[in-house]
């Protein structure tokens, strides 16, 4: 018997973009709309003696799904997720038994295709219904540190197709996953930074003690119209890269100046948000999450006076260095061996 409670969301990476596959990776999910769309085309003909629209000429369009899925960022098992919505990871050894996952922006097609399945079991402990989505492409999401809070993840998706036939397959969780949070944070802006490597962890810079939350956005502004003659409506193609618009915000309170005179002259800052666990997986190695971003430009706003502290919420876009360097990283020290 179940109770509504019980669903799940599972993911897998497809070899064939649309090739449903079964999925092996279980998020503990605290959201997910994922929906089958489709558009009706009505007959605009006139028929004599008929003053409604008819059922017979009435038809289906272009078909897709699409929706969200939010989870809360663990130690292991979210690195899909993290290069879902990057678009390109590595992994590689530490101490054992260690690892080290980078996740970069991607600069190449194909994107990345998953299957992904949702249960969701019928009321009053009735069979768990399985949705099957096809040729799930990640098109934005974002990354948010809230103050006091878990560090989340959400990421919206494009599909191919939904199946109601394929079987469920009933979800396996990871134990003892611990979860990153605020507390855990320390922040770093400006300065120099030394950039992170396949097993090392960027550094440097100028920590900064004011800052309240953070968030950043990926919006790949992918090409999903790949609907074409033979497609049976829906896209035969997978989704195409475009130039992207990654962009983010942050709260700090008013004890320096750095953040008002960065706007003001228009000048570049590096970023670095790292997450530490007080978990050791080796030698000083932590359960660690990191995001650096080595070029921003902030937007406003200036300061105002207030009753209270006074604070500064800062909007920034991620800009390309010219560098050939990620304009995003994401790393995730962890103990599982790959993505």
């Amino acid at each position: 018997m179940t109770t509504q409670l019980d669903a799940s969301v599972g993911l897998v990476k497809e070899s064939t973009y649309g090739t449903t596959t079964t999925v092996t990776h279980w998020p503990e999910f605290i959201n997910e709309t994922l929906e089958y769309k489709f558009d009706i085309k009505q007959t605009a003909g006139f028929r004599a003696g008929s003053m409604v629209d008819r059922v017979e000429r009435r038809v289906i369009g272009k078909q897709w799904a699409e929706g969200d899925i939010e989870l809360e960022l663990a130690a292991k098992g979210c690195g899909i997720f993290l290069e879902a919505l990057l678009g390109a990871s590595a992994s590689s050894s530490l101490t054992a038994p260690a690892f080290q996952q980078n996740f970069t922006i991607a600069t190449t097609d194909p994107v990345n295709s998953y299957t992904i399945q949702k249960g969701i079991p019928l009321l009053g402990g009735g069979a768990v219904q399985p949705h099957t989505f096809s040729g799930a492409v990640c098109t934005k999401g974002e990354i948010t540190s809230a103050l006091g809070d878990i560090v989340k993840v959400k990421t919206s998706w494009n599909a191919q197709k939904l199946d109601t036939t394929t079987a469920y397959t009933t979800p396996s969780y990871i134990a003892s996953n611990e979860l990153f949070y605020f507390s855990e944070g320390a922040m770093v802006i400006g300065g120099s930074i030394t950039a992170p490597t396949a097993t090392t962890l960027a550094t440097g810079g100028t920590t900064v003690g004011d800052v309240l939350d953070f968030s950043l956005a990926i919006d790949h502004k992918l090409d999903v119209n790949g609907f074409t003659y033979g497609g049976g409506g829906k896209q035969s193609r997978r989704p195409a890269q475009t130039r992207k618009a990654i962009t983010g915000k942050l709260t700090a309170e008013f004890d320096s100046t750095t953040l008002r005179d960065a706007y003001l002259n228009q000048t570049s800052l590096a970023v670095l948000l790292t997450f530490t666990s007080a978990t050791q997986l080796a030698t000083s190695i932590f359960n660690t999450f990191q995001i650096y971003i080595p070029v921003i430009r902030t937007g406003g706003d200036l300061p105002n006076a207030t009753q209270g502290v006074v604070k500064q919420s800062i909007s920034f876009d991620v800009l390309d260095g010219g560098s050939g360097v990620s304009p995003v990283t994401a790393i995730l020290r962890t103990l599982d061996t790959a993505v």
